[in-house]
């Protein structure tokens, strides 16, 4: 009898080791690592991944149940790909199902269904155009589609807001010629028209491409920082560099922090390079993100482009990883699976010998100690492209204003001014609260008591314009109570201020501007992201309120200012990371003036002007600001020069999830305390209630390095289990972004 042939098969369920199964005899030639194969699980069959070929010596004596088939007459995924996926989830602490489910379209499908293609509009002028008596809309839409000679809905939509129903009508009147046709994958449903032309790269960014491209024909991995100053031509580096990795035959992944806030970038990337990208986001259908996934895996493609979960793209050569904004905390998943796609490039590179350019006017903390210790190399781009400099610099002190009294507060008069000067020359203003709302608190006069959710330990965001108080955290709503529920008193004040209310200020401040907001809350209406953008970019808007989206790498000449109204409110989190994430968010939209060939001005108001990350991004400083960040962090043993781990427990019960989380704590101190790894807690989370959850966390800090994915699996998997026996879930986040719940 010929011996028996096994595989060890991961299955797409919460579950941290594979599972040892017979190959039926006969089929042990389509035994491969990467295979699709469907397995008995208990009274069930599920589709599970070949992850290893076995001679069956780890079922010591024990009996292997047989596979049922072979899904695939091919891997469906290279072993490579399932080497790295494997390497992820022991970093990661996430059982190798989570994984898969996370990492593969529809988790581990058991059947491939084809894309449905969806279809779109196409526009295009009819015979005879024009006639008389167009509206000034039509007169739009028609000199839209005239420009381009064919235009789709999508792209109608980015130019002229409302224009796909416009053309309709004027379909219907036989105005315009409609034609229906399969619509490809688009990057955006907000993306604008590549705009840049041809450019000539600088002597800084020919530098920087000759190290890339030398690094890139090598076929090793390397590692580079690029670091550039906002205006300086980062894109066209990234794009160039793709072009050397396609010249040695090799693909491309270009990770972007959100695919939606970066339309005037990856309408450039379409523009260069066409059909010859595919794209990952979640405006995607399912079966649309399935067919994209299959043209990468087979190679018909040399660039994809997305958001954090592109970095899983199943790429049979690949060259190349970008990773722009690297900084972004948008790379971090912060449920299910929690990774950092930064780290995961870093990590497929090493395993695939590729390339990884890690991309930002301000990098990361990690990042930065990466180029300074050698681990990566740097470029610098130190210079803004063509005639315009870094936009001049100046911090108001706040605490001057501390008797005003509502939006008044928070508008000094330096930024009055700046903005009358700025509207009287014709240019453009983007003024940047990051605190969306009207009022960010309603608080009883009488007792100082503030309106909290009834889920979660949070003060609720009055929005004027649903008339409605709302919670940030689980999006409950409730109207304006009538009375305090402590004293009953009816003093009842709107305290606090946010893009909403600071809006209606500026409105009726500069009755003559045209005014526009960008927030969350303005985006969840379809069409209007790109409607707000195609106004900014068309020199619509005077003046632009907005929180952090208006910092995503948008590139508008005409805005010369840019106030920032409470610079500060970040640095208030119970996070290491709260002084660094201020600088560079002030940076990012500080870069936002003066990118035409017009001087460009910043004015940051706050309340602590002699902060580090306030006074240094005035300064323009990076490195001074980066230098101070890392002596600090180096002094306690923080990230980059140690490692985290927060464990995340929580519950229904808080008696439950407080006990669950204290067991946790004992049962790892001592064991950890010989591997040099501190324990920290166990604490309530900084907002200890979420959706009617109770939160505790326990934080563990290694040394550098330290193989989380390693040690710890052992240790954790009784404490997870005893933990959801008494209804608590105890999720292990490595390397947390986010202190907070």
């Amino acid at each position: 009898m010929p011996p028996a042939f096994f595989v060890e098969v991961a299955v797409p369920l919460p579950i941290d080791h594979p599972f040892t199964y017979r190959v039926p005899p006969g089929l042990e030639g389509r035994a491969l690592v990467g295979m699709r194969v469907l397995v008995p699980f208990g009274s069930r069959k599920l589709t599970g991944l070949v992850t290893a070929v076995t001679d069956g010596s780890s079922l010591k004596g024990r009996e292997a149940r047989e596979l049922v088939s072979f899904l695939d007459d091919e891997p469906y995924i290279s072993a490579r790909h399932v080497d790295f996926l494997l390497a992820a989830a022991r970093e990661t602490l996430a059982p190798p199902g989570e994984m898969l489910r996370a990492a593969l379209p529809r988790g581990l499908p058991r059947k491939e269904a084809p894309a449905a293609a969806r279809t779109e509009s196409f526009f295009r002028l009819a015979p005879g155009f024009p006639p008389e008596g167009l509206t000034p809309k039509q007169r739009r839409v028609a000199d839209a589609v005239r420009e381009a000679g064919e235009l789709s809905a999508s792209d109608l939509a980015a130019r002229v807001p409302g224009g796909p129903e416009c053309a309709r009508r004027m379909s219907a009147r036989g105005l315009l010629l409609a034609e229906a046709r399969p619509r490809p994958a688009s990057l955006s449903a907000a993306h604008l028209p590549d705009t840049s032309g041809e450019l000539v790269p600088t002597g800084r960014q020919e530098a920087a491409l000759a190290r890339i491209g030398v690094a890139i024909a090598s076929g090793a991995h390397a590692a580079f920082v690029l670091h550039g100053v906002t205006g300086s031509g980062k894109t066209e580096v990234y794009l160039r560099a793709v072009e050397q990795a396609r010249a040695a035959g090799r693909q491309s992944i270009f990770l972007v922090p959100e695919i939606a806030l970066t339309p005037q970038l990856l309408g450039r990337v379409r523009s260069r390079f066409g059909e010859g990208m595919a794209v990952l986001h979640s405006g995607l259908s399912p079966a649309e993100r399935a067919g994209q996934w299959r043209r990468v895996r087979a190679g018909e493609t040399f660039l994809c482009v997305g958001a954090r979960s592109a970095v899983f793209s199943p790429f049979p050569a690949l060259g190349l990883v970008i990773v722009d904004e690297e900084h972004d905390a948008a790379y971090k998943q912060e449920d299910g699976v929690r990774y950092q796609a930064r780290d995961l490039a870093l990590l497929r590179g090493r395993m695939e010998d590729a390339v990884v350019i890690l991309g930002s006017a301000t990098p990361s903390a990690e990042s930065w100690h990466r180029a300074r210790t050698g681990a990566a190399a740097l470029l610098a781009l130190p210079e803004r492209i063509g005639s315009s400099g870094m936009p001049a610099i100046r911090v108001v002190d706040l605490k001057a204003r501390a008797d005003r009294r509502g939006a008044d507060r928070f508008f000094s008069a330096e930024l009055e001014a700046a903005v009358d000067e700025t509207l009287a020359r014709g240019e453009k203003a983007m003024l940047f609260l990051n605190r969306r709302g009207f009022a960010s608190a309603l608080t009883c006069l009488d007792c100082g008591t503030t309106v909290q959710c009834r889920n979660c330990q949070v003060a609720m965001t009055w929005h004027q314009e649903h008339g409605a108080l709302l919670c940030h955290y689980c999006n409950v709503k409730r109207g304006e109570p009538e009375a305090c529920g402590k004293c009953g008193g009816h003093k009842l004040a709107q305290v606090g201020i946010g893009t909403e209310r600071l809006l209606a200020w500026v409105a009726k401040r500069w009755k003559g501007a045209r005014v526009a907001r960008l927030d969350s809350d303005v985006t969840r209406r379809r069409g209007a992201y790109a409607e707000v953008l195609s106004g900014m970019q068309k020199g619509d808007v005077d003046i632009l309120v907005g929180t952090q989206m208006i910092a995503k790498g948008h590139d508008f000449p005409e805005v010369t200012l840019v106030g920032v109204l409470l610079a500060d409110l970040s640095m208030a989190f119970p996070d290491f990371r709260s002084s660094e994430r201020t600088f560079q968010i002030l940076s990012q939209v500080a870069g936002r003036a003066g990118r035409g060939g017009l001087p460009g001005t910043v004015i940051l108001q706050t309340l602590s002007p002699e902060a580090p990350c306030v006074r240094k991004a005035a300064q323009n400083d990076f490195q001074g600001f980066m230098e101070e960040e890392l002596a600090v962090r180096e002094s306690v043993g923080y990230p980059p020069f140690g490692r985290m781990l927060m464990l995340r427990l929580w519950g229904a019960r808080q008696e439950a999830a407080r006990e669950a989380a204290d067991e946790a704590a004992r049962e790892l101190s001592g064991p950890l305390a010989s591997l040099g790894i501190r324990v920290l807690g166990p604490a309530p989370s900084p907002i200890a209630r979420v959706k009617r959850r109770f939160h505790y966390q326990v934080l563990l800090v290694a040394p550098p390095a330290f193989p989380f994915g390693e040690a710890l699996p052992d240790l954790l998997r009784p404490l997870r289990e005893k933990a959801r026996k008494s209804g608590v879930r105890l999720d292990a986040d490595p390397d947390p972004y986010h202190m907070m719940v």
